[in-house]
Formats: structure tokens, sequence, C-alpha cells
């Protein structure tokens, strides 16, 4: 698959990989030429979490409102572009309506891109589309529900706490921003504070 790359492209690939995949995806995602796509999966998840929270993921999944495959054909040609070669490749994933961008170099896969198939309510963080922590939320449980979704259940479960985890931390920090408390979680009246 790289024998028509250089030592010198693949040496420039790996110092850049993956910081300059991650920028061209959110630039790609930013432009306003586009159809309206929206994030969802890990990486969605991560754009609300703090970092000790984040997973590890390497893809971007990806809907679009039209035209997934063109879609992800534009993103290819724009990563090769970046990386000053032939680096990336486009395939049909097993999902129908879903399309792949795997690098040749190392055959991870960088996004998918899936025609829009249900609503998805989603946020506008840092100029790009993310689904909400709730909609994640939600589908998280539906999926550890699903018979047919049992060969990632553990991968959701996890979504699930982690998602978990932030909600309710952010939850206390709300409440502890409330005022001071006594041990009962009752509201300390201040009102009268200094005035004698």
């Amino acid at each position: 698959m790289t024998d028509s790359l250089s030592e010198k492209q693949l040496e420039n690939y790996y110092r850049n990989e993956p910081e300059v995949t991650n920028k061209a995806i959110v630039a790609f995602l930013r432009d306003s030429r586009n159809p309206r796509m929206i994030v969802f999966g890990t990486k969605a998840v991560n754009a609300y979490l703090p970092s000790w929270l984040d997973k590890e993921t390497k893809d971007w999944d990806i809907v679009s409102v039209e035209k997934a495959e063109e879609m992800a054909g534009k993103l290819e040609r724009i990563l090769d572009k970046r990386y000053g070669g032939d680096f990336f490749g486009v395939e049909p994933a097993i999902h129908p309506g879903t399309f792949r961008i795997r690098s040749k170099v190392t055959g991870v896969i960088v996004a998918d891109i899936s025609l829009k198939d249900r609503n998805i309510d989603f946020r506008r963080l840092k100029g790009v589309n993310y689904a909400t922590l709730d909609w994640l939320e939600n589908e998280a449980e539906r999926l550890i529900a699903n018979p047919e979704a049992k060969f990632r259940r553990s991968k959701d479960k996890d979504t699930l706490q982690r998602i978990r985890v932030h909600k309710r931390l952010k939850s206390q920090r709300r409440s502890s921003r409330g005022g001071s408390r006594y041990i009962d979680g009752s509201t300390i009246d201040t009102s009268m504070r200094g005035l004698r």
C-alpha cells in the first residue's frame, strides 16, 4: 500500500500523526461549505468530560445530513493534501451508508462518516457540532439494552459510567456553589452576616 511513498514522506507521517490528522478533521468539521455534520461516539463524549475521564480513541464517528460517501472522499483528499501524498483511502464499512477513512500507512481507521439515519441532539462547541451528553448517555443505555449489540456492551458500559461520574461531580460542584450548607444538606442563611 505504501510502496509509492518515499522514506521522507513516511517519516513526516509518523512525526505528525495523529496531531495533523485531528487538526485536519476539526477544520473539515468547522468548514461552513460542508453539509451539517455531527460528531458522536468517544470523541463527542471526550469533548464534554475533563481530560482525566477521557477515553483513548483514534477515530472520529461522524454523521452527515447528506452525501456520506462524498464527504468521506472530501475528507480523505484533505488528509492526503496535509501529509503530501496518498496516505489515506475510503472504503465502505460493515454498516450500509457508512464510509471509513483508513490510513494506508498504519491501517488505522481515522474516521467513519455515516448518513444521518436518526435524530441526534447536538451542541456546537468550538465550531464543531457534537451530540449532546444526554443524547450520548441515552444512546449508551439503548445499546446496552440491545441484545444484538452484545459484542460492544463493555464499551458502552464504560462510556455510561464515565458520563455518570462527570454528571455527578458537576452536580456536586453546582450544589456546593449554592452557599454554605449544614451537614444535613440544608442551606445556611447568611443574609444577616456582618450585621450587628
